[in-house]
């Protein structure tokens, strides 16, 4: 079958303002990532503490993620997304008040709300306003939208945070969520497209994507502990270079793989490759990570492999799943990662060591090569 010739994303107005919408809203979740951690430190919490306001923001999108599509259903795209930019930024100056870990934890809670409605809808949408030849290179393009504020908020929130004070970032990232109320306005209701039918339960959307759904769980655990952890295990300016290059590598990859994954025209084939390589990073990250130059050579070998498996993953679920279906899976595995890998390693390293925790978690990912082979398939 020949694949359909691709249409510009960028033609399609209501994709352009979801570009723009989420662009400014996870520019206010990306300041927050590594800060929220290195204040609940700074208030002598312990590595737990900053380790659990990354599970608790994640966990609370996850959960809210799986009630997404049902929101939706009912109230359409719009109002989920005006929603998710409200929770994710309203709540964020009350932690300039916050000092104990309980506050910081609840508030983490509350932002994690609007994360999770963003993301689900954002991803949906791809699939929603595209045609199928498009799909590819709309979510690369996605990409670039969720890639750009990681690649600025990452290393910036936590340079602002400590030359400038953190009430400075926590008003930051307080006004570019709210910001993106405005591009979201302008969209139409949107309901979707897909209603749901039989077959479209969750044991069968497990069936129907477990197999690039375990892949992007395993990188995204990585890059949720990387997100973490990176401030306090790597000295700074290193610190500062290698946040800033994890998202960089990462971004640019997923949109290159948006292009090539529909020259290929096979759904899933570049998974093994994207996980090897970022199963090594993570590996050349444990073993380095006492050495500047070297980690954050490391981290970006991770970033490489970490961008091929969001595209080919996401393509590779809207090939087997409905539009709205696919995209929670997706950023279940995407967000419930980030939040494992943050509680995990802030629990190993209670006994142990950051090398032998990271180490773990390459050899976690190494381990699901084979299912990464499965999921060439379109089965």
């Amino acid at each position: 079958m020949v694949p359909e010739r691709p249409v510009s994303p960028l033609r399609h107005r209501n994709f352009r303002l979801t570009l723009l919408a989420s662009t400014a809203a996870f520019s206010g979740y990306a300041l927050l990532l590594p800060v929220v951690p290195l204040w609940a430190v700074r208030q002598e919490a312990g590595t737990f503490a900053a380790g659990a306001s990354t599970g608790v923001f994640m966990a609370s999108t996850v959960l809210t993620q799986f009630a997404t599509s049902a929101f939706v259903r009912r109230h359409g795209y719009r109002a989920a997304m005006l929603l998710g930019a409200l929770f994710l930024g309203a709540p964020t100056p009350l932690l300039i008040a916050s000092a104990g870990a309980w506050e910081i934890l609840g508030i983490s809670l509350l932002r994690g709300i609007g994360f999770g409605l963003l993301t689900v809808c954002g991803s949906a949408l791809i699939a929603e306003l595209l045609p199928t030849g498009s799909l590819a290179r709309g979510s690369g393009l996605y990409g670039l939208a969720a890639g750009v504020p990681q690649l600025a908020g990452l290393p910036v929130g936590t340079w602002v945070a400590e030359h400038w004070g953190f009430p400075h970032v926590f008003v930051l990232a307080t006004a570019l969520p709210l910001c993106a109320l405005v591009p979201i306005l302008l969209l139409p209701r949107l309901l979707p497209r897909h209603e749901p039918g039989t077959g479209s339960g969750p044991r069968a959307l497990v069936r129907a994507t477990w197999k690039p759904w375990l892949p992007m769980l395993a990188v995204s655990t990585g890059f949720g502990a990387l997100a973490t952890f990176l401030p306090i295990v790597v000295s700074s300016p290193a610190s500062a270079v290698a946040l800033f290059v994890t998202p960089a590598v990462a971004m640019l990859s997923r949109w290159a793989a948006g292009h090539l994954g529909h020259r290929l025209a096979g759904p899933g084939r570049m998974l093994p490759g994207g996980l090897a390589v970022s199963a090594a990073g993570l590996a050349g990250f444990a073993l380095l990570a006492d050495h500047p130059v070297p980690a954050v050579v490391a981290v970006a070998v991770f970033g490489l492999g970490f961008g091929v498996v969001q595209n080919d993953a996401l393509v590779a679920m809207f090939a087997r799943a409905r539009a709205g279906s696919a995209s929670v899976a997706w950023n279940v595995a995407f967000d419930a990662g980030q939040g494992l890998g943050a509680v995990a390693v802030g629990a190993i390293v209670s006994w142990t060591s950051f090398g032998s925790a990271f180490g773990l978690l390459a050899a976690a990912a190494a381990a699901l090569l084979p299912v990464a082979l499965l999921a060439r398939r379109n089965g």
